[in-house]
């Protein structure tokens, strides 16, 4: 009695005990490779920093201050929420031969502001420190500026020393900023 399929080949009826093993051990080492990798990220996982460098710009100040020749400002009464996060004194590429003084923070909302002096006479200088904005109106004695980034800036000139606060924040944090600035305020030591 041909049938064309060989005895070996035909079902048999009976259930296959090794199917059985072969699904559970299969199982077994998914979790065993699961646990692995859970146990590795709980040993590598780290909670992230605050990705924000905070600096202490005093030691950047007061050599701004013995070397300026004018009176170099800082926002008097910044709390802890304002993060300052750079602090230079040296030449722009805009401000040659003069020097800049300038200092950057994030403030409590996350956005950016700076401040920012130099006794440059190069037009340029104004242009870098606004990133090329223009005119916006005025506040008070400082003129305001705005580009097409969203950077808003004050700028005021006086004895031929050019402040600039500008940055990222809204107008109302800028002012607030500019009101504070002393030529005496000192930064609070970084916590």
């Amino acid at each position: 009695m041909a049938t064309g399929a060989p005895d070996d080949l035909r079902p048999t009826g009976r259930p296959n005990a090794r199917l059985g093993q072969t699904v559970r051990d299969m199982v077994l080492s998914l979790a065993v490779v699961i646990g692995v990798v859970a146990v590795i990220m709980l040993i590598t996982l780290r909670p992230q920093p605050d990705p924000v460098r905070v600096v202490d710009p005093t030691p950047v100040l007061l050599s701004a201050r013995a070397e300026a020749g004018y009176p170099v400002v800082y926002p008097e009464g910044l709390d802890a929420a304002w993060r300052p996060t750079s602090a230079r004194w040296e030449a722009t590429a805009e401000s040659i031969p003069e020097k800049a003084w300038y200092v950057g923070f994030v403030t409590p909302a996350e956005e950016f502001a700076q401040v920012s002096q130099s006794k440059s006479e190069s037009e340029g200088y104004l242009v870098e420190q606004t990133g090329r904005g223009r005119p916006a109106g005025t506040w008070g004695e400082w003129q305001r500026y705005e580009n097409s980034e969203g950077t808003r800036s004050l700028v005021r000139i006086v004895f031929g020393v050019t402040t600039v606060v500008g940055g990222t924040a809204e107008w109302s944090v800028l002012e607030g900023l500019a009101a504070r600035l002393s030529p005496t305020a000192l930064p609070k030591p970084p916590s």
